[in-house]
């Protein structure tokens, strides 16, 4: 798919923030899908390779847009920051399996650095027919973005850095209090904070829990075994393994293996 750049600007010198115009896109996109974005115009340079996923952080339906928050932490997303405005960029279809969505529900949102993208496209999106409390997390103020749209699709807004610039000092996951008065609770971010989540609510069976994790993906729809991780199959009551692109990137947060999936953070 192709769609125009109707803006692309820097938040501050971690994160860039870029609107596309695509009907197309917008009217099939759900929270916490992804996409695969080329992150160059030129075809004949092939240095990055790969495309980027990049979860879909907002739509907006009347004038078919949408947005990607990205971090800029390589060569890949450092090109993408320099698209300029009216370009004509190429991506994927919507991909990955969405969060499923609830009504009449109290929700508990927790997301953490760039994690927080697909939060807003949930949040919004659940406001319109449930309570939605926030809980956003960052290491240090400049990880704390979007905060007065967050605002508009929110009953309540907690915020935490570890350095304390912004919020109180302290990981979001300590924000949370009375967990068990929530019927279910999303969250995106790092994988500790996800497994922090996890420890929130895993004693409590009524409280239905779903994560959208964040692996390094190489084609994004399941081709290439690039992302497994690994669930406990309740069918088999074995552990087995799972591609995060195709039959995630949304899981039921209480059947996922934290141990393998925090490995590399150990």
């Amino acid at each position: 798919m192709e769609g125009v750049v109707v803006d692309n600007r820097l938040l501050n010198d971690k994160y860039g923030l870029m609107c596309i115009e695509s009907p197309e896109f917008v009217k099939n996109a759900k929270p916490g899908q992804f996409l695969m974005i080329k992150t160059q115009l030129h075809n004949y340079l092939y240095d990055p390779l790969l495309r980027r996923p990049l979860g879909i952080c907002d739509v907006n339906l009347k004038r078919g847009t949408f947005s990607l928050l990205y971090m800029i932490i390589g060569k890949g997303t450092k090109l993408l920051s320099n698209i300029a405005k009216e370009a004509v960029i190429s991506f994927s279809e919507p991909l990955g399996t969405p969060f499923n969505l609830t009504a009449d529900k109290k929700i508990a949102a927790i997301g953490g650095g760039v994690g927080i993208a697909p939060m807003l496209f949930l949040t919004k999106t659940l406001y319109e027919n449930n309570s939605v409390d926030v809980y956003y997390g960052g290491a240090e103020e400049k990880d704390i973005l979007l905060t007065h749209v967050f605002e508009k699709y929110s009953n309540n807004m907690k915020i935490s850095t570890n350095d304390g610039s912004v919020g109180k000092k302290g990981f979001v996951t300590d924000l949370v209090e009375n967990i068990d008065s929530y019927d279910k609770v999303y969250a995106c971010g790092p994988k500790p904070m996800l497994k922090a989540a996890f420890e929130l609510v895993k004693d409590i069976g009524e409280i239905d829990f779903e994560v959208s994790l964040e692996e390094r993906m190489a084609c994004g729809v399941g081709a290439c075994l690039g992302c497994i991780i690994y669930i406990n199959d309740e069918r088999t009551e074995k552990i087995k393994q799972v591609r995060c692109c195709a039959e995630g990137p949304v899981f039921d947060g209480k059947q996922i293996v934290w141990d393998t999936v925090c490995k590399e953070q150990l």
